[in-house]
Protein backbone atom coordinates (compact mmCIF):
# COMPACT_ATOMS: atom_id res chain seq x y z
CA UNK A 1 0.00 0.00 0.00
CA UNK A 2 1.23 3.03 -0.66
CA UNK A 3 2.41 5.29 2.18
CA UNK A 4 0.13 8.42 2.04
CA UNK A 5 -3.07 5.75 1.94
CA UNK A 6 -2.20 4.96 5.66
CA UNK A 7 -2.26 8.81 6.28
CA UNK A 8 -5.49 8.86 4.62
CA UNK A 9 -6.98 5.65 6.57
CA UNK A 10 -5.92 7.78 9.81
CA UNK A 11 -7.39 10.73 9.05
CA UNK A 12 -10.77 9.46 8.01
CA UNK A 13 -11.44 6.03 10.24
CA UNK A 14 -13.67 7.92 13.01
CA UNK A 15 -15.97 9.39 10.25
CA UNK A 16 -15.51 7.03 6.89
CA UNK A 17 -18.72 4.89 6.73
CA UNK A 18 -16.78 1.70 5.46
CA UNK A 19 -14.76 1.46 8.19
CA UNK A 20 -17.68 2.39 10.74
CA UNK A 21 -19.48 -0.19 9.05
CA UNK A 22 -16.89 -2.81 8.70
CA UNK A 23 -16.12 -2.21 12.51
CA UNK A 24 -20.02 -2.64 13.13
CA UNK A 25 -19.96 -6.18 10.70
CA UNK A 26 -16.44 -7.72 12.63
CA UNK A 27 -17.75 -7.09 16.22
CA UNK A 28 -21.28 -8.79 15.72
CA UNK A 29 -19.28 -11.67 13.42
CA UNK A 30 -16.60 -11.81 16.06
CA UNK A 31 -17.66 -10.68 19.34
CA UNK A 32 -19.76 -13.60 20.36
CA UNK A 33 -16.97 -15.89 20.33
CA UNK A 34 -14.66 -14.36 22.24
CA UNK A 35 -14.25 -15.14 25.94
CA UNK A 36 -13.96 -12.97 28.94
CA UNK A 37 -10.43 -11.35 29.39
CA UNK A 38 -9.53 -12.42 25.68
CA UNK A 39 -5.83 -12.39 24.28
CA UNK A 40 -6.79 -10.70 20.53
CA UNK A 41 -4.03 -9.93 18.12
CA UNK A 42 -5.02 -7.59 14.85
CA UNK A 43 -2.58 -8.92 12.49
CA UNK A 44 -1.63 -6.31 9.63
CA UNK A 45 -3.11 -3.91 11.30
CA UNK A 46 -2.71 -0.63 9.70
CA UNK A 47 -3.66 2.46 11.61
CA UNK A 48 -5.85 0.76 13.91
CA UNK A 49 -9.28 1.57 11.72
CA UNK A 50 -10.95 -1.65 11.73
CA UNK A 51 -8.99 -3.90 14.72
CA UNK A 52 -8.66 -1.48 17.29
CA UNK A 53 -12.40 -2.49 19.04
CA UNK A 54 -10.82 -5.68 20.28
CA UNK A 55 -9.17 -4.02 22.82
CA UNK A 56 -13.00 -3.63 24.30
CA UNK A 57 -12.97 -7.34 24.55
CA UNK A 58 -9.59 -8.25 26.25
CA UNK A 59 -5.63 -7.53 25.57
CA UNK A 60 -5.11 -6.53 22.06
CA UNK A 61 -1.51 -6.72 20.76
CA UNK A 62 -1.39 -5.47 16.94
CA UNK A 63 1.35 -6.15 14.07
CA UNK A 64 2.26 -4.66 11.20
CA UNK A 65 5.60 -4.88 8.72
CA UNK A 66 5.09 -1.03 8.01
CA UNK A 67 6.50 1.63 10.49
CA UNK A 68 4.83 4.00 9.50
CA UNK A 69 1.51 2.03 10.10
CA UNK A 70 2.46 1.68 13.72
CA UNK A 71 3.41 5.28 14.37
CA UNK A 72 0.10 6.54 12.96
CA UNK A 73 -1.56 3.40 15.44
CA UNK A 74 0.12 4.97 18.27
CA UNK A 75 -0.77 8.66 17.53
CA UNK A 76 -4.43 7.76 17.05
CA UNK A 77 -4.34 6.58 20.86
CA UNK A 78 -5.64 3.02 20.39
CA UNK A 79 -4.71 0.54 23.20
CA UNK A 80 -2.73 -2.14 22.12
CA UNK A 81 1.03 -3.55 22.43
CA UNK A 82 2.60 -2.96 18.78
CA UNK A 83 5.09 -5.46 17.22
CA UNK A 84 6.92 -4.83 14.19
CA UNK A 85 6.33 -7.78 12.07
CA UNK A 86 5.19 -9.89 8.70
CA UNK A 87 2.35 -11.55 8.58
CA UNK A 88 4.20 -14.76 7.68
CA UNK A 89 6.69 -14.83 10.23
CA UNK A 90 4.47 -13.31 13.69
CA UNK A 91 6.87 -12.95 16.73
CA UNK A 92 4.68 -14.84 18.84
CA UNK A 93 4.22 -18.51 20.40
CA UNK A 94 2.46 -21.07 19.81
CA UNK A 95 -1.20 -20.92 21.11
CA UNK A 96 -0.20 -17.29 22.50
CA UNK A 97 -4.01 -15.92 21.38
CA UNK A 98 -7.85 -16.44 22.05
CA UNK A 99 -8.52 -14.69 18.32
CA UNK A 100 -6.49 -13.35 15.58
CA UNK A 101 -8.33 -11.11 12.76
CA UNK A 102 -6.97 -9.62 9.40
CA UNK A 103 -8.39 -7.76 7.86
CA UNK A 104 -7.24 -6.63 3.64
CA UNK A 105 -3.72 -7.89 4.29
CA UNK A 106 -3.50 -11.41 2.23
CA UNK A 107 -4.40 -9.37 -1.03
CA UNK A 108 -1.31 -7.21 -1.07
CA UNK A 109 1.62 -8.20 -3.39
CA UNK A 110 4.08 -8.00 -0.72
CA UNK A 111 2.20 -11.77 0.55
CA UNK A 112 3.95 -13.87 -1.82
CA UNK A 113 1.72 -17.05 -0.30
CA UNK A 114 -1.44 -16.32 1.89
CA UNK A 115 -1.14 -20.33 2.51
CA UNK A 116 1.56 -19.18 4.78
CA UNK A 117 -0.07 -16.30 6.11
CA UNK A 118 -2.88 -18.08 7.22
CA UNK A 119 -1.17 -20.75 8.84
CA UNK A 120 1.02 -18.85 10.79
CA UNK A 121 -2.24 -17.05 12.24
CA UNK A 122 -3.44 -20.63 13.07
CA UNK A 123 -0.27 -21.27 14.64
CA UNK A 124 -0.77 -18.63 16.93
CA UNK A 125 -4.12 -19.30 17.67
CA UNK A 126 -4.97 -21.55 20.73
CA UNK A 127 -6.75 -24.73 20.10
CA UNK A 128 -10.72 -23.48 20.22
CA UNK A 129 -9.61 -20.28 19.05
CA UNK A 130 -10.57 -18.92 16.43
CA UNK A 131 -9.19 -16.66 12.94
CA UNK A 132 -11.24 -14.19 11.45
CA UNK A 133 -10.26 -13.17 7.90
CA UNK A 134 -11.61 -9.93 5.49
CA UNK A 135 -10.40 -9.79 2.64
CA UNK A 136 -11.94 -8.20 -1.09
CA UNK A 137 -14.21 -10.00 -3.34
CA UNK A 138 -15.14 -10.61 -6.50
CA UNK A 139 -11.73 -11.95 -8.20
CA UNK A 140 -11.72 -10.56 -11.90
CA UNK A 141 -12.06 -6.88 -10.71
CA UNK A 142 -9.00 -4.49 -11.12
CA UNK A 143 -10.37 -0.90 -10.36
CA UNK A 144 -8.14 2.56 -9.52
CA UNK A 145 -8.52 1.65 -5.73
CA UNK A 146 -6.79 -1.72 -6.13
CA UNK A 147 -3.62 0.20 -8.14
CA UNK A 148 -3.43 2.58 -5.08
CA UNK A 149 -3.56 -0.16 -2.71
CA UNK A 150 -0.97 -2.20 -4.58
CA UNK A 151 -3.77 -5.00 -5.05
CA UNK A 152 -2.13 -8.45 -6.48
CA UNK A 153 -5.62 -10.36 -5.84
CA UNK A 154 -9.52 -11.07 -5.18
CA UNK A 155 -11.13 -13.61 -3.39
CA UNK A 156 -14.04 -15.84 -3.59
CA UNK A 157 -15.52 -17.00 -0.75
CA UNK A 158 -14.15 -20.68 -1.82
CA UNK A 159 -11.30 -19.51 -1.48
CA UNK A 160 -11.30 -17.88 1.71
CA UNK A 161 -12.52 -21.19 3.02
CA UNK A 162 -9.76 -23.25 1.27
CA UNK A 163 -6.91 -21.17 2.91
CA UNK A 164 -8.73 -21.86 6.23
CA UNK A 165 -8.87 -25.71 5.88
CA UNK A 166 -5.45 -25.60 4.23
CA UNK A 167 -4.12 -23.95 7.69
CA UNK A 168 -6.02 -26.70 10.10
CA UNK A 169 -9.13 -24.39 10.56
CA UNK A 170 -12.14 -25.46 10.67
CA UNK A 171 -14.67 -22.90 8.35
CA UNK A 172 -16.99 -22.32 11.00
CA UNK A 173 -18.78 -19.48 8.58
CA UNK A 174 -17.42 -17.63 5.14
CA UNK A 175 -19.66 -15.12 3.23
CA UNK A 176 -19.76 -12.37 1.39
CA UNK A 177 -20.03 -8.50 2.30
CA UNK A 178 -21.11 -5.43 0.52
CA UNK A 179 -22.94 -6.70 -2.13
CA UNK A 180 -24.55 -3.61 -2.95
CA UNK A 181 -21.06 -2.47 -3.75
CA UNK A 182 -20.29 -4.96 -6.50
CA UNK A 183 -22.76 -3.28 -9.12
CA UNK A 184 -21.17 0.43 -8.40
CA UNK A 185 -17.59 -1.38 -8.43
CA UNK A 186 -18.06 -2.83 -11.84
CA UNK A 187 -19.08 0.35 -13.33
CA UNK A 188 -16.15 2.82 -11.89
CA UNK A 189 -13.58 -0.31 -13.02
CA UNK A 190 -14.77 0.17 -16.20
CA UNK A 191 -14.45 4.14 -16.88
CA UNK A 192 -11.62 4.58 -14.81
CA UNK A 193 -9.07 2.02 -16.50
CA UNK A 194 -5.35 2.84 -16.00
CA UNK A 195 -6.55 5.76 -12.87
CA UNK A 196 -5.12 5.07 -9.68
CA UNK A 197 -7.37 6.61 -6.97
CA UNK A 198 -8.47 6.23 -3.22
CA UNK A 199 -11.59 5.03 -2.44
CA UNK A 200 -11.50 7.29 0.87
CA UNK A 201 -11.53 10.55 -1.66
CA UNK A 202 -15.02 9.43 -2.23
CA UNK A 203 -18.13 8.56 0.25
CA UNK A 204 -18.51 11.33 2.74
CA UNK A 205 -21.63 13.52 3.68
CA UNK A 206 -25.19 12.41 2.40
CA UNK A 207 -23.64 9.38 0.03
CA UNK A 208 -21.34 8.41 2.77
CA UNK A 209 -24.85 8.29 4.89
CA UNK A 210 -26.57 6.32 2.70
CA UNK A 211 -24.14 3.63 2.16
CA UNK A 212 -23.33 2.99 5.82
CA UNK A 213 -27.62 3.27 6.20
CA UNK A 214 -27.62 0.04 3.58
CA UNK A 215 -24.27 -1.42 5.18
CA UNK A 216 -26.31 -1.53 8.23
CA UNK A 217 -29.61 -3.48 6.88
CA UNK A 218 -26.81 -5.45 5.35
CA UNK A 219 -25.66 -6.26 8.69
CA UNK A 220 -29.36 -7.48 10.14
CA UNK A 221 -29.24 -9.99 6.88
CA UNK A 222 -25.98 -11.77 7.70
CA UNK A 223 -26.96 -11.96 11.94
CA UNK A 224 -28.52 -14.96 10.51
CA UNK A 225 -27.81 -15.58 6.87
CA UNK A 226 -25.00 -15.79 4.63
CA UNK A 227 -24.00 -13.68 1.40
CA UNK A 228 -22.76 -15.97 -1.84
CA UNK A 229 -20.42 -12.67 -2.82
CA UNK A 230 -19.85 -9.13 -2.16
CA UNK A 231 -17.08 -6.63 -2.55
CA UNK A 232 -15.47 -7.88 0.49
CA UNK A 233 -15.76 -12.29 1.75
CA UNK A 234 -15.51 -12.59 5.53
CA UNK A 235 -14.10 -16.02 6.74
CA UNK A 236 -13.78 -17.11 10.13
CA UNK A 237 -11.63 -20.53 11.39
CA UNK A 238 -11.98 -22.37 14.52
CA UNK A 239 -8.45 -24.54 15.50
Amino acid sequence: MRRDEYERIAAVEAAHWWYAATRALLEQTLAPLLPRGARLLDAGCGPGATGSWLARHGRLFAADVEPLALDLHRAQGHSARLAAATLEHLPFADASFDAALCVTVLYHEQIADPRLAVRELARVVRPGGVVCLLEPGVRRLRRAHDRITHTARRFARADLRALLADAGLRPLRVTGAYTFLVPPALLKAAVEREVTASDLDTGRGIAGAILGSVAALERRWLRTHDLPGGLSVLGLGIK
